[in-house]
């Protein structure tokens, strides 16, 4: 019988979304019965540095989308330059004591942490390094030749990779690991009559606490109260001030809730989703098959996402708030079209994205010698 492995997978804290990936997968391994250590290699460097750079990036995100532009795009021109490699230098010693002291079999990035590929040429180059892609495009700084697997959603990041000179056999893909709630069958009648809605309506869910507040949120929810058979759901998230302040609303329609942790449920009750365009979510539409409008992406991974996903005829995008209603009304009546939007989500839909990702890392483990670790003191 082969042995449990040890895997260490280097998440982040900026945003939910790549921690939910670790923890997920980590949950795919550990059921497999093998060891895995889940850490956030900038929170662990430097706890306050991490929280300004967290703080840092909302601020941008918030202050503009031409700001934040700006920021991200200065950071893809220079990924390959001093960014990447003087980050290295300011993390080396936390990750070389994290692999000395777990002593793992292969790092999974959730992140784009190039600084374990980094590691990997100059310490250890018998170490598998594996990199997860949580978007439907991938920024430069994810991108190294050292690494020795890219899991990927769709062919826009397979494109971007080879165009990069990464070679093909280093590509799988597989989609973005996602809760195994999200691949069950439930029963819509059920859920419906579970949050008292009525069936005869068209039921509209906007994710309102993505990265803050969709802009325009309280005259969105006003306007889609009063729209003729439909009814909406409005999810704030952990926004507990903007779900206190929803919830003073004369609301006739809308029903708000705060955090909920079956957001599956609401993919299913669904006839129409508003959110913003982040990979994680755009994985769960792809799951669940629901029409989505994505609002009003801001420059970067997200519009990126978006464009992607309009241009598979998945999803529609609007920019304001004229184009959201266009939208919604014109979804809303328009059943062939919706079809068509499940339609092309069955295109990009590779099944469970932790199976198959666990499964082949396993793969490549078991195929492989054991590894010799430093022991001098960092």
């Amino acid at each position: 019988m082969l042995e449990p492995k040890r895997i260490l997978i280097l998440t982040c804290s900026h945003g939910s979304g790549h921690k939910m990936v670790a923890n997920t997968l980590k949950e795919g391994f550990e059921l497999r019965g093998h060891r895995v250590s889940v850490r956030d290699l900038f929170n662990e460097t430097n706890p306050a540095l991490n929280r300004f750079i967290e703080k840092s990036y909302l601020l941008s995100y918030s202050i503009g989308s031409n700001f934040y532009k700006r920021i991200y795009y200065d950071c893809e021109d220079n990924a390959h330059k001093k960014f990447i490699y003087n980050l290295w230098h300011f993390t080396d010693r936390a990750l070389l004591k994290m692999i000395n002291e777990f002593k793992p079999d292969c790092i999974i990035n959730t992140y784009p942490y190039t600084i374990s590929s980094i590691m990997k040429k100059e310490f250890y180059p018998d170490i598998k390094v594996f990199t997860v892609v949580t978007d439907f495009c991938i920024p430069m700084a994810w991108i190294h030749q050292d690494t020795d697997r890219y899991y990927i959603a769709c062919e826009n990041v397979e494109d971007t990779l080879l165009y990069e000179g990464i070679p093909q056999s280093k590509l799988l893909t597989t989609g973005i690991p996602l809760r195994s709630a999200f691949y069950t069958h439930e029963n819509r009648r059920k859920l419906i009559k579970k949050y008292n809605l009525d069936s005869n309506k068209m039921t509209l869910i906007i994710f309102a606490g993505t990265y803050g507040v969709l802009r325009n949120i309280k005259e969105i929810c006003r306007r889609a109260d009063r729209i003729e058979n439909l009814q909406t759901l409005v999810i704030c998230g952990n926004n507990h001030s903007l779900e206190q302040e929803l919830s003073l609303e004369a609301f006739k329609n809308t029903k708000v809730f705060g955090f909920v942790s079956n957001i599956n449920e609401f993919y299913t009750i669904g006839d129409l989703m508003i959110t913003k365009p982040g990979g994680i979510t755009l994985s769960e539409v792809v799951a669940k098959k629901i029409p989505v409008i994505l609002y009003n992406p801001t420059p970067g991974q997200e519009g990126e996402n978006a464009q992607w996903f309009k241009r598979q005829g998945a999803a529609v995008v609007a920019n304001n708030i004229s184009e959201l209603f266009l939208a919604i009304e014109a979804l809303k009546d328009n059943e062939l079209k919706r079809f068509s939007m499940k339609s092309a989500t069955n295109k990009i839909f590779y099944g469970d994205a932790t199976s198959l990702i666990t499964e082949d890392v396993l793969t490549q483990l078991n195929s492989d010698e054991s590894i010799s670790y430093r022991t001098e003191s960092l």
